[in-house]
């Protein structure tokens, strides 16, 4: 009887830490931003979305999107989903569905990105107006720099554009089709839709 109640107790004691490794929030945004009393969280670029339960962490430019420095109330996160979530002032939740294979990168590092202490008026400053308008429409066009195109859609994703200093960076435009942003230097020389018929 000694031995059962010995297995036993162990078991409980697996299942705690088990549970405890898993089942809790993995990476707390706190700790991620280092955040101050009071201090706000805003997305730090367009984050597009058809169903906000489930938005994929490619980006993919489908639908409609929460535009760039939008203050966001931080949920938490789920290790055995790869869920992401957070809340807008209006009280609507967006789940992010986090895969560590196509973004090559840690769940802190994607957080990290994705999200940002600066005001969109901080992170717009310096841009001409017409541009700022363009990357509130979700919008690249020719001529802007590689900083504004990640606010407009992100950085590219990794299992397609591993290193940013490639000369064009790969979006998807849908589940089964890219655009290619190409480069001279910082600036974007062309956008390339090679999927079209």
């Amino acid at each position: 009887m000694g031995m059962k109640r010995f297995l036993f107790i162990c078991c409980l004691a697996l299942a705690a830490v088990f549970c405890g490794s898993g089942c809790a929030d993995p990476v707390v945004f706190g700790e991620v931003f280092q955040l101050k009393k009071g201090q706000k969280l805003y997305t730090k670029y367009n984050i597009w979305y058809t169903d906000p339960a489930k938005i994929s962490c490619l980006n993919i430019q489908e639908g409609t999107f929460l535009p760039l420095g939008t203050e966001i109330e931080p949920v938490g996160t789920d290790g055995w989903k790869n869920t992401i979530t957070f809340r807008d002032k209006q009280g609507q939740q967006y789940s992010i569905v986090f895969d560590p294979g196509l973004r090559l990168c840690a769940m802190q590092d994607f957080i990290a990105y994705t999200f940002t202490t600066s005001t969109r008026e901080e992170m717009l400053k310096g841009i001409p107006a017409a541009n700022q308008k363009r990357l509130l429409r979700g919008e690249v066009v020719p001529g802007m720099n590689q900083a504004q195109v990640i606010l407009a859609y992100g950085p590219p994703p990794a299992v397609r554009t591993p290193d940013r200093r490639n000369e064009s960076w790969i979006y998807w435009i849908s589940e089964s089709a890219t655009v290619r942003v190409v480069f001279r230097g910082d600036v974007v020389a062309h956008l390339l839709n090679v999927n079209l018929r």
